[in-house]
């Protein structure tokens, strides 16, 4: 083998290796908020627009492999929650089917979603 044979080939094993290292960190578990569901468990209001909103408790216990959640006072949609998951960037409410009704994602300590129907809903921790 010459030279320049033997430079190509180590250069293209070291990009390999580069790119595999490279794909191990944004992989990494800790990357992803649905390895720390404790983060998001306890009491919620959503509130929409000029409504007076509704009370979400997150618990973290799973029935049937799902995070449980509870309503309070919700209407629509928001009535139909019965589970959540976190997702990398916020959290999911899912109704009984485990289809999800609506994604937030955290903006200034408040999480922040959208309804099917377009409604901005926000969900705020409470104090008590």
């Amino acid at each position: 083998m010459t030279g320049s044979v033997l430079m190509s080939t180590f250069a293209s094993r070291t990009a390999t290796s580069l790119l595999v290292i490279i794909a191990m960190f944004f992989a990494a578990p800790g990357a992803d908020a649905s390895s720390a569901p404790g983060q998001f468990a306890g009491r919620w209001v959503i509130q929409s627009g000029g409504t007076d909103g509704c009370m979400i408790e997150l618990q973290g216990e799973r029935s049937g492999g799902r995070l449980v959640a509870r309503g309070k006072g919700c209407k629509g949609t928001l009535a139909s929650v019965r589970a959540w998951k976190p997702v990398p960037r916020g959290l999911s409410l899912l109704d009984k089917d485990g289809t999800a009704i609506v994604t937030f994602e955290p903006v200034r300590g408040i999480l922040f979603g959208r309804l099917a129907d377009g409604t901005l809903v926000a969900m705020r921790r409470t104090s008590d």
